[in-house]
């Protein structure tokens, strides 16, 4: 029987993902790309599932594109036809994981680096430790930060950063990364951050799924599009979430001081 790289879990709405190929230092495998990739099939046939957090087991890291010495073991017989393999693996699942309605919390106490990073910028939220260490190596290894590195982590951070950050290839602390706005929150270990966790799971389950799927989508258009075509796309956003007609009990509550709870369809103090 091949060994799973990922354990799912789901309770009260909350799928983690974590990844335990502690062999590997939690790297991306040909099996963390499947898995991975399955788990976000399965988001988008339950609806059930609020939110998904992808974590990794041992000491919290997320490793690079393991995966290379899966398909070869002489990395010279790799081909051209084999890199644009490599790499549009990477970019689909990047992609699969921002276009989920949920949304989707990467964990990285211990920090992550290569391709391990690069997917966990198309997360929603992603937080770390002060402690943590980040990096885009590649530069220093002949290659290039090819699953988003360049592009999406480039826009997070600063211009002037970014070239710092990617052209050197050097390490970074959780604490540098916030303040690069490379990850959403880094806190001061691993027990703030599930403290801290729980607090944002306990929030997205009291969020209208509906209201959060289409803030998503203004957020893509936010990335994507012209501020006119975003504006076309909120526009959309809000006749289709309204005319869902889930605000109502909601709205009435708001204005009576108290809050609305998804959970239980039931307003509370």
């Amino acid at each position: 029987m091949t060994k799973r790289h990922i354990a799912a879990s789901l309770e009260d709405g909350v799928l983690t993902l974590t990844k335990v190929n502690i062999e590997t230092r939690q790297g991306i495998s040909m099996s963390v790309l499947a898995e991975l990739g399955d788990a976000m099939d399965r988001v988008r046939s339950d609806g059930s599932i609020r939110c998904v957090v992808i974590d990794a087991a041992g000491d919290g890291f997320h490793n690079g594109a393991v995966m290379l010495g899966e398909m070869a073991t002489d990395l010279r017989t790799l081909t051209r036809k084999d890199y644009r393999r490599i790499i549009d693996l990477g970019h689909g699942l990047g992609r699969n994981i921002a276009a989920i309605d949920v949304p989707v919390i990467g964990v990285a106490t211990g920090g992550a680096l290569g391709g391990g990073l690069e997917l966990l910028s198309r997360c929603d939220l992603l937080y770390t430790t002060k402690d943590a260490r980040f990096s885009f190596p590649e530069v220093t290894l002949g290659l290039v930060a090819g699953w988003g590195g360049t592009q999406w982590a480039g826009r997070y951070i600063p211009k002037r950063k970014a070239q710092e950050f990617l052209l050197l290839g050097e390490e970074i602390d959780g604490t540098t990364a916030e303040a690069w706005n490379l990850v959403t929150r880094a806190l001061a270990d691993r027990a703030a951050l599930d403290a801290h966790l729980r607090k944002v799971t306990d929030r997205l389950r009291s969020c209208a799924p509906v209201s959060l799927r289409w803030h998503k989508e203004c957020l893509r258009a936010l990335w994507e599009k012209s501020l006119t075509e975003g504006e076309a796309v909120e526009a959309v956003a809000v006749v289709e979430a309204m005319s869902e007609g889930v605000w109502f009990d909601p709205v009435e509550a708001f204005f009576k001081g108290r809050r609305w709870d998804y959970t239980t369809g039931k307003a509370v103090d």
